[in-house]
């Protein structure tokens, strides 16, 4: 099975992924969605890739919903696209990553790389680049 889906990346990863916007020069691209929350009601998400002057930075921005209010998170730091996965590396340490889907999507990924078991539709929708 591991085999069939491209060892744990998923059917609809876009193997020869680029992302939209962003593959001929410099530029912005911005994905939406709302992810699933064990402790609130839905994480709203705001991600956004640029490529400037060399540079791949993003800002990604996070309001956890609740009924008491919601909080909001913001992160900023570089990021890389290796083999249809996505690599968040804030400048206060960590990592996240995301399946490039076909169609542009960002799907949530484990630190390896590999889909979360379950989580198949926490996707980040494309909703449009800026050059």
């Amino acid at each position: 099975a591991g085999l069939a889906t491209g060892c744990g990346r998923g059917p609809d990863v876009d193997a020869d992924a680029t992302l939209p916007g962003l593959d001929a020069g410099e530029g912005a691209v911005e994905w939406r969605g709302s992810l699933p929350c064990a402790d609130c009601q839905a994480i709203d998400t705001r991600l956004v890739l640029a490529r400037s002057g060399g540079e791949h930075v993003y800002e990604l921005v996070e309001v956890y919903v609740a009924v008491d209010g919601s909080m909001r998170f913001e992160e900023a730091g570089q990021w890389r696209l290796d083999d249809a996965v996505l690599s968040l590396e804030p400048t206060t340490g960590g990592l996240r990553r995301y399946g490039l889907l076909r169609g542009g999507g960002l799907q949530v990924r484990d630190p390896r790389g590999r889909a979360f078991p379950g989580r198949e539709d926490d996707v980040l929708r494309l909703v449009g680049h800026h050059p």
